[in-house]
């Protein structure tokens, strides 16, 4: 009974001060909008162009750690101890960690970006707007916001964290990434806890940002379908229907409603993948796609160091890739506690391979077909789905594309539903881990959920964020306050990042290279907890199977050697 009780202590500051933020937000933004929205995108001006080189720094050196680990002894450490046993199978934590990071941000974007930056590329480069050359420029940016860059954010700093919980034995919250940095009591300080107020902050606004997004589209989706204008009256219902729906399936708990969301949403991600490629210009795609790729593999670095400080740079990489980082940065911390869980009993190669390699994949994928599809009809079909961008928003780009197809009616309903279900997919899960961080001795291997009641109070603070930012800012408003809330987390990410590093350096190392694991878990037994084993269908598993297969034999290439790792004590 002790036990439970300690599970159920409420953490105050995590749960009062950022509510206390938002709160004061929400009254603001009602009711005076104008100016607040005015005040807000001043500073995120400065704070951009003063800093926002910081975050496409870091961004490269978390890919640039990432490779390192994939290719050196440290990817071989398993998580929980030499004897821990992974609980959920590669093609389910897949399906999880690519639904959980990527909410509706592909499904809002992936026809909007690449058009958008072949008619309007940055200005002060020299590239003429509709030209191969701004073809090719645009998706190759488009591959980097969405692919290998963002996902190192999250995984970064899930993989610290599952370092030290799963094998320093540090507690369940975000304070604990720096105990490499400070120490095992720096998470008792204050200091901790500001920290851990500091990211809670900054989740529940990018998660707020996202339902915005989503909203918005979907308004768009109840407009083409109704004729009724996307009017507050349009989101507020909207907003509220998804309310209900992401708080029911999210007070289910993690092993059974995220599972079946995740897993069910990753079906349909690949149906409508596999619709759109063989209903589109399939030769065009994959041309299209194959020399993007290649442009985007030779100016990484470049397209990464990109700030364009000149006079006619128009603030371009500040709005954009520079917005993007934060964006994600904002995420990045809950997200990765949010990975930690289904770690357990993995190398970190795996865990890397699983939250950062795959996705990645699917992100060169997806924006490759809807880029090649609008694109196409853009170019060589003359739709002017510029100009619907340019009059109705990205909320209505996307929905546009499905109007030019087979079965348009059809799967309009189904990428309607399908953002949806990422929403809440995303919504739900990142409820569960706020809620988890406000409850004292939360535990990452217990499959015990954090009080109803706390997980309410954060949903109903994401949707009154959501609907504030929307129907006063629009997408500026919702890029404007993700960004701001996201900028603090990257000075956390240096301290962490660099921590990190340094404490690895400092670990005992046999003469194989391999490291010796701490006291905590080096003859430590399996946690015992029962494998999560869900059931798929079997149309789910055919379309599924190929990516899974690839990351699987990826992931067990780069792992051989581990059985040796294992018997360090």
């Amino acid at each position: 009974m002790e036990n439970s009780q300690k599970k159920y202590r409420l953490r105050p500051a995590v749960l009062l001060i950022p509510g206390a933020i938002f709160i004061t937000m929400v009254v603001l933004g009602f009711g005076n909008p104008v100016p607040f929205i005015t005040v807000l995108n001043n500073f995120y001006i400065k704070m951009m162009w003063n800093l926002g080189w910081v975050e496409s720094l870091l961004l490269f050196a978390f890919v640039v750690f990432l490779i390192v680990v994939l290719a050196t002894p440290l990817g071989k450490i398993k998580l929980g101890g030499p004897n821990a046993q992974p609980k959920i199978g590669y093609r389910h934590w897949f399906a999880v960690s690519l639904t959980t990071g990527i909410g509706a941000g592909v499904v809002f974007w992936g026809a909007a970006e690449p058009l958008l930056f072949s008619k309007e590329p940055a200005p002060g480069m020299g590239i003429t707007g509709g030209t191969n050359e701004a073809i090719i420029w645009g998706m190759a940016k488009t591959f980097m916001h969405w692919t290998i860059t963002p996902y190192a954010s999250c995984v970064v700093f899930g993989l610290v964290l599952a370092y030290a919980i799963h094998n320093m034995g540090m507690p369940y919250k975000v304070s604990s990434m720096l105990t490499p940095v400070f120490g095992r009591n720096f998470v008792n300080t204050k200091w901790a806890s500001f920290v851990d107020v500091l990211t809670t902050f900054a989740l529940a606004g990018a998660v707020s940002g996202g339902l915005g997004y989503g909203i918005m589209q979907l308004s768009a989706g109840v407009e083409l379908w109704t004729g009724i204008d996307a009017n507050m009256f349009v989101y507020f219902c909207v907003g509220g229907a998804l309310f209900v729906v992401y708080m029911l399936t999210g007070l289910t708990g993690l092993r059974r409603g995220i599972a079946w969301l995740g897993d069910k949403n990753t079906l349909f991600y690949y149906i409508l993948l596999a619709f759109i490629f063989l209903v589109g210009p399939i030769g065009y795609t994959l041309n299209l796609s194959t020399q993007s790729l290649g442009e985007f593999v030779q100016t990484f670095v470049s397209s990464m160091t990109f700030t364009s400080p000149f006079k006619d740079g128009a603030f371009w990489p500040q709005w954009w890739d520079m917005y993007w980082w934060t964006d994600w940065m904002a995420y990045a911390p809950m997200l990765g506690l949010f990975f930690v869980k289904m770690g357990y009993g993995r190398t970190l190669k795996e865990f890397i391979v699983v939250n950062w390699a795959m996705p990645s994949l699917f992100g060169f994928v997806w924006f490759s077909v809807f880029g090649g599809t609008v694109l196409y009809g853009q170019y060589y079909k003359g739709i002017d789905y510029y100009a619907i961008y340019k009059t109705k928003g990205a909320e209505a780009l996307t929905l546009s594309v499905f109007q030019h197809i087979p079965l348009s009616g059809i799967m309009t309903a189904f990428m309607l539903v399908i953002i949806a279900v990422s929403l809440i997919t995303q919504a739900n899960s990142m409820l569960g881990t706020l809620s988890s961080m406000s409850i004292h001795d939360a535990d990452a291997r217990s499959s015990v959920e954090p009080p109803s009641h706390v997980k309410i109070y954060w949903g109903v603070l994401f949707i009154a964020v959501a609907l504030v930012f929307v129907s006063t800012g629009g997408i500026e408003g919702v890029k404007v306050i993700k960004a701001i809330c996201g900028m603090p987390i990257a000075f956390l990410g240096i301290i962490m990042f660099f921590g990190f590093i340094k404490y690895m350096k400092r670990r005992p190392r046999l003469a194989d290279g391999s490291y010796v694991y701490e006291k905590h878990v080096a003859n430590a037994p399996d946690n015992g907890e029962e494998p999560l084993v869900v059931k798929q269908s079997k149309l789910g598993i055919w379309f599924g199977g190929k990516m899974h297969k690839i990351g699987a034999k990826l992931a067990a290439a780069q792992a051989v050697g581990e059985d040796d790792d294992d018997q360090v004590s």
